[in-house]
């Protein structure tokens, strides 16, 4: 199936949208305060990167991405481990930053499959570097969850 470049971003900019969803709700539903902080900011991430795709749709300028800047990250593994079955409202500090994680690695797989269909063209780079935005997310979700979750082990 062949879109444009267009709907490329409208698809991108729907999952922000998704995400904002899921982050809000999750938000709503769990009672800890601290977790409540963390699933904000990441909320905000998320509407962020909606209003950046926005901004591409709306002056058809993908440089306001900033494409040339180098970021680097490292998967410390910890998305990996087994996620809860069920979102409850009781829900820890650990549950819900394991599931942040696997959220955001799973946009990051999102946008690396739109990478590759834009393959060379403008766009991929776009996609690339969301990809690598959703990276450093999961990154500092495993930092906090490093910092707040082993350290009391």
């Amino acid at each position: 199936m062949e879109i444009t470049i267009k709907e490329a971003l409208e698809d991108a900019k729907r999952k922000e949208e998704l995400a904002y969803e899921f982050y809000m709700k999750l938000h709503d539903y769990v009672k800890d305060l601290g977790a409540k902080t963390i699933i904000k900011e990441l909320a905000e991430e998320e509407v962020k990167h909606k209003n950046l795709i926005q901004e591409m749709m709306d002056t058809g300028k993908i440089d306001v991405v900033g494409l040339d800047t180098k970021y680097y990250y490292t998967d410390l593994g910890i998305s990996q481990m087994v996620l809860p079955k069920v979102i409850s409202d009781d829900m820890s500090v650990q549950d819900v930053l394991r599931i942040a994680m696997k959220h955001e690695d799973n946009s990051r797989i999102f946008y690396e499959k739109l990478a590759e269909k834009y393959q060379n063209s403008p766009v991929e780079e776009v996609f690339k570097r969301l990809a690598v935005e959703e990276s450093l997310h999961r990154n500092t979700i495993q930092k906090m969850y490093e910092d707040i979750v082993l350290s009391e082990n």
